[in-house]
């Protein structure tokens, strides 16, 4: 109890301190701010809560000029939509806020939450890896993956509406783990069970970033949340560790019989050019290879898996928009039940709108999050170091300058560089900056793939204004109810 008064008592200093100081004028103040905890009571509530709270957040920095404040107990956090102000924190603030701590434990010196002096030549190690002449080696295995997800979704046709996030996020964790693991199609190394226990301990970051009082280690520490974590973590961590010793046992017999070790894979995968480099350079050690995997891992499965849900909500949605899209399909492959080649993928150019339009209406991560070290000035501001700041991807997506059909899902307008908006910023559903996404590219050539093989199979039926979204480090639809699926005719 003592403890507790002492915690009150320090937050009650601090907030009574930052009012007190000298600022430079201030952006607005989000309502509803309460002494002491300021905006922390709004961040409670369930996962469909938490994302009309953020969407709220959003909408009112976009209505202040594109800056707004939050308070998080006597935290300061900028909201920022405005696309140039945004530019200016990514490139110059590159360190991430106290709370992307919270996901250290799985992802430490992973790329997205890595400390600028450990991202910087990280980075660097890894960028080969994401160029186009690497991944054009991974179509086949697009391929693949896409037919057996058309395989396991042709259970559907002709039923109720279904969870067709489900089916994709098994479908491109086996993507993922061919391709960034080496792992065979057959291999369960990294699993459902992996899946869940990635899926639980994002919750529980989540969970920790709504309630203040987690914030304190000694407070989380003691918690049952904390205990749930350890055992998830031992869950991610020894599953990872099982597939990166295994693969070191594969390549050492290899180069001993003088041997390539690829399995009669046609690709070398992440983790054996992570290997390389740890042979090589002595750049990387096991920790770091198995952070870095986990990281790519979690990071591209899931987020594609959710991408590509709404992208197929939409189609569904809008008749004319799908007949549009899979008779552009059809126009690249003809009737011939063929596999899509690098070449095929670029003809996708539609498919490619539809999905870049997707994503800007529902970016899988509406936000990214940077500390602020030094003052930043921006248009209309100085952000003071000491705080931090939010940039609103959501809102970026949804700022005026996309024209007076910005809430429309129109894919055409991507067809025409002329009707998009002159600041290329303005668009950053793969995040933007220095530490934007480095599998920007892989994601777009695995939903081409996955979209194309699913529009030439079948019809999507569904409603956007039946679904609902939450929130737990991606936005996702809270209904399991998501699309009904007919064969197609001929």
């Amino acid at each position: 109890m003592i403890f507790v008064v002492l915690v009150v008592l320090f937050c009650a200093s601090l907030a009574l301190w930052n009012k007190m100081k000298p600022r430079p004028p201030s952006p607005p103040v989000h309502p509803g701010a309460l002494p002491l905890i300021g905006h922390a009571h709004q961040f409670y509530g369930d996962p469909k809560h938490f994302w009309e709270f953020k969407k709220n957040l959003s909408h009112f920095s976009l209505k202040s000029g594109g800056v707004s404040e939050v308070w998080l107990g006597p935290h300061i956090i900028y909201m920022v939509t405005d696309p140039d102000d945004s530019l200016v924190i990514a490139n110059t603030c590159l360190n991430k806020p106290y709370y992307y701590d919270f996901a250290k434990e799985m992802f430490n010196r992973g790329l997205v939450t890595a400390s600028l002096t450990t991202w910087k030549p990280h980075r660097r190690l890894l960028y080969p890896a994401f160029n186009m002449q690497v991944l054009a080696t991974f179509v086949s295995e697009y391929n693949t993956q896409a037919r057996n997800l058309v395989t396991a979704l042709s259970s559907e046709v002709g039923k109720e509406p279904f969870n067709v996030r489900h089916y994709l996020v098994n479908q491109l964790l086996k993507t993922v783990c061919q391709t960034s693991l080496g792992l065979e199609t057959k291999d369960k190394s990294i699993d459902e069970d992996y899946a869940n226990a990635t899926e639980d301990l994002f919750m529980i970051f989540v969970e920790r970033l709504k309630k203040l009082y987690l914030h304190l280690p000694c407070i989380f520490a003691w918690s049952s949340l904390k205990a749930r974590q350890d055992q998830l973590l031992k869950i991610t961590n020894d599953a990872m560790f099982r597939v990166i010793d295994r693969r070191k046992v594969e390549l050492k017999g290899n180069v001993d019989k003088n041997k390539t070790a690829t399995r009669d894979i046609k690709f070398k995968p992440l983790l054996d050019q992570l290997l390389e480099l740890s042979d090589t350079q002595d750049a990387l050690s096991d920790a770091e290879i198995r952070e870095h995997l986990d990281t790519v891992v979690a990071a591209a499965y899931d987020t594609t898996a959710t991408a590509v849900t709404y992208a197929l909500i939409l189609l569904g949605t809008y008749p004319e928009i799908q007949d549009r899209a899979y008779k552009e399909v059809q126009a690249v492959l003809g009737d011939e039940d063929k596999d899509l080649s690098k070449d095929d993928l670029q003809k996708l150019v539609y498919v490619e709108a539809v999905l870049k339009e997707s994503m800007r209406m529902y970016p899988s991560v509406p936000c990214v999050a940077r500390n602020i070290e030094t003052d930043v000035k921006l248009k209309n501001y100085t952000l003071p170091a000491g705080a931090s700041c939010m940039i609103s991807i959501y809102g970026l997506n949804h700022h005026t300058i996309w024209g007076a059909d910005v809430d429309q899902f129109k894919p055409e307008r991507w067809l025409d560089p002329s009707t998009l908006p002159n600041n290329p910023n303005v668009f950053c559903s793969f995040s933007l900056g220095k530490r934007n996404c480095l599998g920007r590219l892989y994601a777009m050539l695995v939903m081409k793939t996955m979209l194309a093989h699913v529009l030439r199979k079948f019809l999507i039926i569904s409603d956007i204004n039946s679904i609902t979204t939450q929130y737990d480090i991606l936005i996702k639809p809270a209904d399991n109810s998501q699309i009904r699926l007919e064969l197609r005719s001929g």
